[in-house]
């Protein structure tokens, strides 16, 4: 879909205006809505004033890097979890690359976004995907998610952060490992994980998954100066891979780690 010159306008006005949540509650005011973005790697349903619709608006790819490192990992077949799936476009592209004999576990706590996943599924016809609705983290539990403005919904997360207070919402927590489980998802052929610092307890806190080798490929995105805001160290997530038994190497600019060949 082309852009009219008044949605371009926007799009530079809106992005500039700080703090951000006065361009989230401009947006509707001025007439911004979701619109079905065509793009080589599939059709999404996206905010054009945000992070991800500009981009994919404008340049009709997001994360070209991470597009190819699903591209080397998964074919027909494979099992893909997309821990902090956001909007659902690496789910959706997951899919794809999956076809009907493989699957897709999309894991996002965002409420607001499950519609914005689902509709991007529907438009894309990928039947083979799951939505799973939590939090993963350490423990089973309830915890306050602070959200982000739309403007880039991508960087939500627990703890705090902004300056001025952020909407909230009550999120049901679970371990990965205890997903996986309910998703009768015994071997991961590749997880990719960005989950704004928590990554911490999302991994750490299921060790076994990776002592027992479950996941074939991980790609992470550390946040390691997140994790020390929080007291956590990013050497305790990679030292755990390594004890496990896991290599890291680099594919098309994403820390991917691997899994010793059976």
């Amino acid at each position: 879909m082309k852009l009219t010159a008044y949605q371009r306008f926007l799009q530079y006005a809106l992005m500039r205006i700080r703090p951000s949540f006065i361009a989230a509650w401009l947006k509707p005011l001025l007439g911004v809505k979701r619109l079905a973005a065509e793009t080589p790697q599939g059709t999404f349903w996206v905010d054009p004033v945000s992070v991800l619709g500009i981009t994919l608006t404008n340049e009709g790819i997001y994360e070209s890097g991470m597009i190819k490192t699903l591209k080397k990992f998964l074919h027909p077949g494979c099992c893909f979890v997309d821990l902090g799936a956001n909007e659902g476009y690496f789910t959706v592209i997951g899919a794809r690359l999956c076809g009907e004999a493989g699957r897709v576990i999309a894991i996002e706590p965002q409420h607001r976004l499950l519609p914005v996943i689902e509709e991007n599924v529907r438009m894309n016809s990928v039947p083979n995907v799951s939505v799973v609705n939590v939090a993963v983290g350490a423990e089973t539990s309830t915890v306050e998610m602070q959200l982000t403005p739309s403007t880039n919904n991508g960087g939500s997360g627990f703890g705090r952060l902004t300056r001025y207070r952020l909407p909230t919402q009550q999120v049901s927590m679970q371990t990965l490992a205890q997903v996986l489980d309910a998703q009768s998802a015994p071997r991961i052929d590749l997880l990719k994980v960005d989950i704004e610092g928590f990554e911490f307890e999302a991994l750490l806190g299921s060790s076994q998954v990776f002592e027992q080798r479950r996941v074939r490929a991980l790609a992470l995105e550390l946040h390691p100066t997140l994790l020390a805001g929080r007291g956590k160290r990013a050497e305790d997530i990679t030292e755990m891979l390594e004890r496990c038994g896991y290599a890291l190497s680099e594919s098309f600019g994403n820390r991917v780690w691997l899994a010793p060949q059976a």
